[in-house]
């Protein structure tokens, strides 16, 4: 037998696996009897909808720094119509946040200063002094990368509070890409602050992840075992409940949703919020008929698009910060910049090499 051959059976056997043939009630798992767990979507009248995505990218990047450029985007649909903001609250906001290390006694910790494009920005974005976090053990490339997105990730929860407080009314939804877990030291807090605004106000709070790892309390992948369950229901769009999550007294709902027939995708959602689960998520199921990708909500995919920062972005800001340098400095700079951007210099090279071939 070849490696391809291999290969080809090792994958036959990893999909052929069986699910979870036991009840299980805790962790993420789920139950083969499991009629009182999906639970089926409905038409119902458009709810008011905000949608929040977040990108950012590297200007440079060196050991002991990194300079991030970061987008934070919402819009408004009601159902499939977009909306305008009735409030002043911008659209987006913008920032440039400058991640240095600094040795401590607990370790290396990273500290982030951060520099609005626009200073009437600044009340929407997380304050400096929550931006230090400790970096998880030796530091390597991995660990580094996850602490550029600190920034960003605290300004998607403090812009989504400001949103519900500024824009929002009993009933509405907000939906935030991502799941509504905390990866950073300091950012449950600001988890907490939006469910408490969330809460006063009755705004429905939604978290919605593209991607999924959660295993079955055997191993097994949860979306894949849950989607095998499926098939034996006649539901077209539905949604299955997993074991809640409590945060500072709030109850945060997690289940694996489908919000489209015609879709191959299904998600994982977390939501908080008083009003009617199925009348929730069915509200953000008719927001999901669009062709480009039926069974995701277009309002993430608009904010996906509009939150990315460019490559041709990064180069025109590096470009204006490189030139306002001294040449000592500039020069100083290259060395820091060249112990980490390596792998940059032979994707150039396969890339050059690549357009020849062709």
């Amino acid at each position: 037998m070849g490696v391809l051959e291999k290969i080809i059976k090792t994958l036959e056997k990893e999909v052929k696996r069986d699910i979870d043939s036991q009840y299980f009630s805790g962790g993420h798992g789920i139950r083969n009897s499991h009629d009182d767990y999906f639970k089926p979507l409905r038409d119902v009248e458009p709810h008011l909808m905000a949608f929040v995505d977040g990108g950012n990218n590297t200007i440079l990047e060196a050991p002991r720094f990194s300079l991030q450029v970061n987008r934070v985007y919402f819009n408004l649909f009601k159902g499939k119509e977009r909306q305008r903001p009735s409030s002043r609250i911008p659209e987006k906001i913008e920032f440039f946040s400058y991640l240095s290390v600094h040795d401590s006694e607990n370790g290396e910790v990273g500290k982030v200063k951060i520099f609005p494009l626009s200073e009437e920005h600044r009340k929407y974005l997380p304050m400096e002094e929550d931006l230090t976090v400790t970096l998880p053990g030796p530091p390597d490339f991995y660990q580094r990368s996850r602490m550029f997105s600190v920034a960003r990730r605290f300004a998607e929860w403090s812009f989504s509070t400001r949103i519900i407080e500024e824009e929002l009314d009993d009933g509405d939804i907000l939906v935030k890409d991502g799941s509504l877990d905390t990866s950073f030291e300091g950012e449950r807090i600001y988890l907490h602050r939006i469910l408490k605004a969330a809460d006063k106000i009755g705004v429905n709070l939604a978290g919605l992840s593209k991607t999924c790892t959660l295993p079955t309390p055997t191993g097994n992948s949860l979306i894949a075992s849950i989607r095998k369950l499926a098939k034996d229901k006649n539901y077209e769009r539905w949604y299955h409940l997993l074991k809640p999550k409590e945060v500072k007294g709030h109850l945060i709902k997690i289940m694996i949703v489908k919000l489209h027939e015609l879709s191959d995708y299904i998600f994982r959602l977390d939501l908080f919020g008083k009003d009617d689960e199925a009348e929730i998520i069915s509200a953000i199921g008719e927001n999901t008929v669009d062709p480009t990708f039926p069974g995701y909500p277009y309002g993430l995919i608009d904010a996906d698009l509009n939150a990315r920062v460019r490559m041709d972005e990064v180069k025109m800001y590096k470009a204006s910060i490189l030139s306002g340098l001294p040449e000592d400095v500039l020069e100083e700079l290259k060395y820091h910049i060249r112990a980490v951007d390596a792998h940059e210099k032979l994707n150039r090279i396969a890339m050059i090499k690549d357009k020849k071939i062709r």
